[in-house]
């Protein structure tokens, strides 16, 4: 099954700190923070994805409005 979400651009900053984990304020209570160093990153530069998205952004076109979808985001379940 999968699942495709469009964002705005105004959505990236949020959806980046959500994504990166960089909060330490989670509304889920189940979450164990200790473990947090079990996470796996995939981009092995260490850049963060804010700082990727806007540099993307700047080697293609992407209108400047604010319905305009910049961002695409996958969840992929298998079983």
């Amino acid at each position: 099954m999968a699942h495709l979400k469009k964002n705005t651009r105004g959505a990236v900053p949020g959806l980046a700190v959500h994504f990166e984990r960089k909060t330490d304020h989670h509304t889920n209570k189940e979450i164990d923070v200790s473990k947090t160093y079990l996470n796996q990153e995939l981009m092995a530069d260490g850049s963060d994805m804010l700082s990727r998205f806007n540099a993307r952004l700047n080697d293609v076109y992407c209108m400047k409005r604010d319905d305009v979808k910049a961002l695409a985001t996958w969840i992929v379940t298998f079983t």
